[in-house]
């Protein structure tokens, strides 16, 4: 049986963990900040297989997420961003490598996301073929938005959500994903931490 004495501290180690997860969670509407995203597809359904990536100029839809693929998207809250790891061609269901930077970033009023003047990378097939990408502007001289504000999403102005654009403007070659925040180590620990706290007190209470 954990003690009194014991089970006051664990308590309050637990109570300042969660508020500490609170203070630092991106969980508060429409906010983004910098960090490490988990890329999911969002594609458009009357297009087919939902997607990550498209680009048309090579006939090819490719998936964040199918297949085993691990698409990330990393901001350190500076003037670059960058998209890497790998991609699933949805016709073939090969994994591709990614490898894409942002620059001319600029972060969105009141810790919204961030918008990209440009971009550049590559797609590397299987058998280690490169497909160079270049970003392209939009009319407002955009290339890449990252941004809480419910694209394609009616009513969720809360879940990260990616899209950029490429050359050639063949018909549509774009990126349109959607991101969740990676939890720091730190974080991860915070919730551990929180959590065993929380667990040690309550089973001392049953214990009585």
């Amino acid at each position: 049986m954990i003690s009194s004495k014991i089970r006051t501290p664990l308590f309050v180690v637990g109570f300042i963990s969660f508020l500490l997860l609170l203070s630092t969670s991106p969980a508060a509407a429409g906010i983004i900040t910098p960090g490490t995203y988990r890329l999911f597809d969002h594609g458009f359904g009357n297009l087919g297989p939902d997607y990550g990536l498209r680009v048309d100029a090579t006939g090819q839809l490719f998936s964040t997420e199918l297949g085993g693929a691990q698409t990330v998207l990393t901001w350190n809250g500076g003037p670059t961003a960058t998209i890497s790891g790998t991609l699933h061609e949805n016709t073939t269901t090969d994994i591709w490598q990614v490898n894409y930077v942002m620059t001319g970033v600029v972060a969105a009023a009141g810790n919204l996301g961030f918008t990209a003047t440009a971009g550049s990378g590559t797609l590397t097939d299987p058998l280690l073929n490169v497909t160079p990408i270049t970003g392209e502007q939009n009319g407002s001289g955009i290339a890449f938005d990252f941004l809480a504000d419910g694209h394609r999403i009616p009513g969720d102005s809360d879940t990260a959500v990616g899209r950029g654009w490429l050359l050639p403007p063949s018909s549509t070659d774009d990126w349109l994903v959607r991101a969740e925040l990676i939890p720091e180590p730190g974080s991860a620990l915070l919730i551990g931490l929180g959590l065993t706290s929380l667990s040690f007190c309550r089973r001392g209470r049953n214990t009585r």
